[in-house]
């Protein structure tokens, strides 16, 4: 029975130092529960949407007594009900949609939302090599990368990890780099076909492309190839006339 359900001491604390961290106007949407919730204040949260299925009824419930176990409380009055997802494809897109959703309101500390920071015009960026624990006790050295974006109200440069970039942003931007003044954007395997019959060029990548680094996301993808327009007024080598047509 969900009512007799109580959150163990170790989960409460695990909460309170959760709820404390996020900020008024958070989301937080617990991985798999079908649910997202919205912080009011230090002391009140709201239900923002829920899946309609006996399990997530029992999630809700759940949530609702972890929450009041750390003193908050939770208004699901004006909650949206999304219909059941059929299969387990259609309850994965329906969780990406909601990730996606709860991205568009992600900012910056100032307030200024990300997707208002031109990402249109990111590509991915190599920050470092960092080492990790693995759990074994051994350590491997895995590639950092970010999109920077600059607030356009204060300056500042943020580095935007690649996961939420891409749900920010889709497919679309998210699979393509940047080589000098060639953009590489992968292609699926219908697009590849048409792309081909077209007579496009195509081109695989591995880990680096003209000895500059490959995000790991892109490694063994076939890419379109376009060029990056030149800058207004700045000419090639084709543009000027030779000796004959002089």
């Amino acid at each position: 029975m969900t009512d007799e359900w109580k959150p163990e001491r170790e989960l409460i604390e695990w909460a309170k130092e959760h709820f404390s961290q996020m900020s008024v106007g958070g989301v937080w949407m617990p991985e798999g529960s079908g649910l997202v919730y919205v912080k009011k204040s230090d002391t009140e949260w709201t239900l923002r949407s829920m899946m309609d299925t006996p399990d997530v009824n029992i999630n809700h419930q759940r949530m609702v007594a972890l929450m009041n176990a750390v003193g908050v409380s939770v208004d699901d009055s004006g909650v949206q009900i999304l219909p059941s997802p059929e299969n387990e494809e259609q309850a994965w897109a329906q969780e990406v949609h909601m990730k996606r959703e709860i991205a568009q309101g992600w900012a910056d500390s100032d307030g200024t939302l990300l997707v208002d920071m031109g990402l249109e015009g990111l590509y991915p960026s190599y920050i470092e090599d960092r080492d990790i624990l693995l759990d074994n006790g051994e350590t491997t050295s895995i590639e950092i990368w970010g999109y920077i974006a600059t607030n356009p109200n204060t300056g500042d440069s943020i580095t935007i990890d690649p996961d939420d970039y891409h749900l920010l942003m889709g497919d679309e931007y998210f699979m393509r780099i940047k080589i000098d003044d060639v953009i590489l954007t992968a292609l699926n395997r219908s697009d590849m076909i048409e792309h081909i019959d077209n007579g496009n060029p195509v081109t695989s990548i591995g880990s680096t492309v003209e000895g500059q680094k490959v995000p790991p996301w892109m490694w063994g993808t076939t890419c379109k190839v376009d060029e990056l327009p030149l800058p207004e007024g700045q000419m090639t080598l084709e543009d000027f006339p030779s000796e004959e047509e002089e």
